[in-house]
């Protein structure tokens, strides 16, 4: 069983660097007419809740924001019957080339080009008919309709129509951190510290955002993590908050296993974690970043879940001599076991790993 948008053949060359463990989701669901009403009415937004199923709407036909990020259903009761209304279409606002620029279970993702700026973005566009877990997609559009930082995935358009959601995002040309790794990984390491230490403060600037604004992101990982262009130097944006939800401090524990196996925590796996979930993966994706491969890695996804199960984390010589001091306490600050004496993400970054790295 694979994750919402993740397609095995198009990755199953990455497998000889940190392999592709199974991720985790929702039984099935039924169908639902409308997945942008329910992320943006406020009657039918309670997504905290992640078993909710919204009752059905009378909205059918059509969404989509206007120039000032205002969706069309903003002022619109529930009850409304907006079927005879024209609403925008996606190719209304922009061009949609033909190109496919990736491709997942439920659709595709197209370069589009807005009719009046003419600036390009990406066009993610899902058949309805083949989605399985919609309340993560609700939860995912309400999520990034609210979301505004520097190392995160930008939205600035959503239409609906019978048959198909449309995401419109920026656009970022740079490919994931996981190509990167995959180019760069020798006997002796991956990628140097310094530019590593500034990959993982960006990403750490955006999950301080994210807990900060009671986030949690359950799926962080270097497939998630897209650099915004092919310079040396480009920032990064974390994307894919398919398994996103809010979660805010002082509530019961969750306990839905989602994720992916080498990035999941410990307390994940027992069912029941917090944010601190989010500060692990990042500590996996570190340790990653500087040697090439996981630090609990098996053959398959049970001998991946025992090993984080128990815990021994460990530096080999050969890939971990050249490293520096700071760099190996980082990441064992970051992978403690106990959740509650796990750095924080504020804490993370006034390391001197990470502040010595400087502005970006």
């Amino acid at each position: 069983m694979n994750k919402v948008g993740y397609s095995p053949s198009s990755h199953e060359r990455k497998r000889r660097v940190v392999g592709r463990p199974t991720s985790v989701y929702n039984k099935n669901e039924g169908p639902y007419n409308s997945f942008v009403e329910a992320s943006f009415i406020p009657e039918h937004r309670a997504l905290e809740d992640e078993d909710y199923l919204p009752p059905p709407l009378t909205i059918s036909l059509g969404s989509g924001f206007s120039s000032d990020g205002r969706s069309v259903y903003d002022d619109a009761p529930s009850h409304l019957d907006l079927r005879s209304r024209r609403l925008p279409r996606v190719v209304d606002d922009y061009e949609v080339c033909p190109n496919v620029l990736g491709a997942g279970a439920y659709g595709e993702v197209r370069e589009c080009i807005h009719r009046d700026t003419r600036r390009a973005y990406a066009c993610k566009s899902m058949d309805k008919s083949r989605m399985k877990n919609t309340s993560d997609f609700r939860r995912e559009l309400d999520l990034l309709h609210e979301m505004d930082h520097p190392n995160i995935i930008r939205m600035v358009g959503c239409y609906e129509n019978d048959e198909r959601v449309h995401i419109v995002t920026e656009r970022y040309t740079g490919g994931e951190l996981f190509e990167r790794i995959v180019e760069n990984t020798t006997d002796d390491g991956c990628i140097d510290e310094r530019r590593a230490s500034r990959i993982i403060k960006s990403l750490l600037l955006a999950v301080e955002y994210l807990h900060e604004n009671d986030i949690v992101h359950r799926d962080i990982k270097p497939e998630n993590i897209l650099f915004e262009s092919n310079r040396v130097d480009s920032d990064i944006r974390l994307i894919d908050f398919g398994l996103s939800r809010r979660h805010r401090r002082g509530e019961p524990p969750m306990s839905r296993p989602v994720g992916t196996g080498y990035y999941m925590s410990p307390e994940l796996l027992k069912g029941k974690y917090d944010r601190s979930t989010d500060i692990w993966s990042i500590g996996i994706v570190t340790y990653i970043l500087l040697c090439g491969y996981p630090p609990f890695r098996g053959d398959n996804d049970e001998e991946v879940v025992e090993l984080i199960r128990r815990g021994q984390l460990q530096f080999p010589i050969r890939a971990w001599s050249n490293k520096s001091d700071e760099a190996m306490d980082f990441i064992k600050c970051l992978l403690r076991r106990d959740p509650r004496k796990r750095f924080t993400a504020g804490e993370a970054l006034a390391h001197p790993w990470v502040a010595k790295s400087g502005k970006r």
